[in-house]
């Protein structure tokens, strides 16, 4: 029998970032900067957390709902929204638009970029994944799968169909194992009932392989799938998945889909979460934590309050390291804006946890 090892994380010392976001999603730890950065859809920002100074800042971009980012090469973010993909550089303030995204597709409704990530290769470079969704999803009929799954090409910027004909985006992430790429996409229909598929990427005819059913709604044991990356525990390679309608984002197997640990999000009452995304790296000190993203959530008069983002210290005795890939291959920033029209997006201060509330402090 494997282990198990549950929650992993030091829920009663979790620490929010903010609680002034619409519904936050894809964070990324950025090794070159050392800052984790999320998007905030509905108001249409980028999110900056500092684990060195506690302070989280934010840039109101102007292009329509932002679905997501990933880090490129070079430490700058490649970012999608409503008007197309962009490339940001948070440290000169800078953004430029580089692509569109094909959103009107014909006979179908109108769609905007969600879901974001980089799967690594196994040659050592990678490839850039978007997922598409209807704006309003409640007009999909219970026959209709609008959505659709784009690669980035690196070189030319296009964007290629890899997985077609669903209801919903969500949870792209993948590994390298034995020269081979494996890829975890999920969709979550009309009645609300979740499918995740692991699959092969063929990097030369950038085709989905060998597709095979990972979890079903059992196995996601009542919540469904939105964000997922990779992470090793105690060198056991996991695919973390946050888990709509829970506080808790599940660890499974990334060979048997065994639910092998979790990390639980605080549940006060008047903050009942709704996980998005969540991603795993370091804090000022160099130990783990995990940064989660929820969207609205329920106040005890039955009203709504917006999401948060929440850190979730995770404790000594885990060993847990993120594989999550930054964009190598890619374009630098200065190559993706030449001949470009670059904005200045100036940041806005949101707030700062203060040093006896960080879970950095001792």
């Amino acid at each position: 029998m494997s282990t198990v090892f549950g929650n992993i994380g030091q829920t009663d010392k979790a620490v929010f970032i903010t609680k002034d976001v619409s519904t936050s999603e894809t964070p990324m730890y950025n090794p070159y900067d050392k800052n984790y950065y999320f998007v905030d859809i509905e108001y249409g920002d980028v999110h900056q957390y500092n684990p060195q100074t506690g302070v989280d800042k934010k840039w109101h971009l102007d292009k329509g709902m932002v679905g997501g980012l990933v880090v490129n090469g070079d430490g700058s973010l490649i970012v999608n929204a409503e008007e197309g993909l962009f490339a940001f550089n948070p440290a000169d303030e800078a953004l430029a638009k580089i692509s569109d995204i094909q959103t009107a597709r014909p006979g179908k409704h109108k769609m905007r970029p969600n879901d974001m990530n980089v799967i690594p290769l196994a040659d050592g470079s990678s490839r850039v994944l978007i997922g598409c969704i209807p704006v309003d999803r409640t007009k999909v009929a219970a026959d209709e799968k609008p959505s659709v799954t784009y690669v980035l090409d690196p070189k030319s910027l296009a964007l290629k169909a890899i997985w077609d004909n669903h209801v919903t985006s969500n949870a792209l992430c993948g590994y390298t194992e034995n020269g081979e790429n494996v890829v975890f996409y999920a969709e979550t229909d009309k009645n609300h009932n979740p499918r995740m598929w692991r699959a092969n990427y063929n990097a030369a005819t950038d085709v989905l392989e060998n597709e095979v059913l990972f979890l079903d709604r059992d196995g996601f044991q009542g919540g469904r799938p939105d964000g997922a990356h990779i992470i090793e525990v105690n060198g056991r390679k996991l695919v973390a998945v946050a888990n709509l309608d829970t506080h808790r984002v599940v660890g499974y197997d990334v060979h048997t889909s065994e639910p092998v640990m979790s990390v639980d999000a605080p549940v006060t009452p008047d903050e009942e979460l709704t996980l998005t995304h969540s991603v795993f790296g370091p804090d000022a000190n160099g130990h783990t934590i995990c940064l989660i993203n929820s969207s609205k959530r329920k106040k005890p008069d039955g009203g709504v309050k917006l999401g948060v983002a929440v850190i979730v210290p995770i404790k000594s005795e885990f060993n847990v390291k993120s594989l999550q890939a930054v964009a190598v291959g890619y374009p630098s920033f200065d190559v993706l804006t030449e001949n470009k029209t670059i904005e200045k997006v100036v940041a806005q201060f949101v707030s700062r946890i203060s040093v006896s509330q960080s879970p950095s402090s001792p």
